[in-house]
């Protein structure tokens, strides 16, 4: 098996959220586990991304950048000033609009990552590469999917793959007003259980 799962399973306690709310955002304040991957907070039978297989797989980060420096100068010209938004903790956290960087796509960059199997079958495999920002903003998601890789694998060989990231891209997402941010400081790359931390900076 290869598959995996393109939507995450709810419990059966999740029937008592009220089918007209299709807020995306959790709402701790009244008991709404939010929806989909990418913010819902509650229990799951089967996340988005589960999949089966013969064998199990260790993953390792051969290479991806530590820093990504952006300029400050937007699409007009002008010297761009970092925006602030209140967060959970007292300082917020800085970022910056998406639709005032200009060359978005010079910013992107390889993540190279090696697929170990662990198993005694050689057998297909599909690595997910996952993005978290920083937990700070208000209304960033849990999580969301940068991107994946179908590959075979070999029994107790490791297997190398790239996947690229754009970060205006995936990096960012939309705040509550619909506008699509890339906040500034560590973004969280994930594979597995395997973490890496990539550093938004501007110039």
């Amino acid at each position: 098996p290869v598959g995996r799962l393109p939507m995450t399973w709810y419990p059966e306690a999740f029937t008592n959220v009220p089918m007209n709310d299709m807020n995306m955002r959790a709402d701790p304040s009244r008991g709404y586990p939010g929806r989909t991957y990418r913010f819902y907070t509650g229990s799951r039978v089967y996340g988005f991304g589960h999949g089966l297989s013969y064998s199990h797989f260790s993953y390792n980060f051969l290479s991806a950048p530590s820093e990504i420096s952006l300029s400050r100068i937007t699409k007009d010209g002008s010297r761009k000033r970092l925006l602030h938004q209140a967060g959970k903790e007292v300082n917020g956290v800085d970022y910056i609009p998406i639709n005032e960087l200009q060359n978005c796509n010079s910013f992107s960059f390889s993540v190279r990552i090696s697929v170990t199997n662990l198993g005694d079958l050689d057998g297909g495999h599909v690595v997910m590469l996952f993005s978290k920002g920083p937990k700070v903003v208000d209304g960033s998601p849990e999580t969301q999917l940068v991107g994946f890789s179908s590959l075979h694998t070999v029994s107790n060989k490791s297997t190398d793959t790239s996947i690229l990231v754009h970060p205006c891209e995936h990096l960012s997402f939309a705040d509550e007003q619909g506008k699509r941010i890339l906040p500034i400081g560590p973004h969280t790359l994930s594979v597995g259980d395997v973490e890496h931390i990539v550093s938004i900076q501007m110039y």
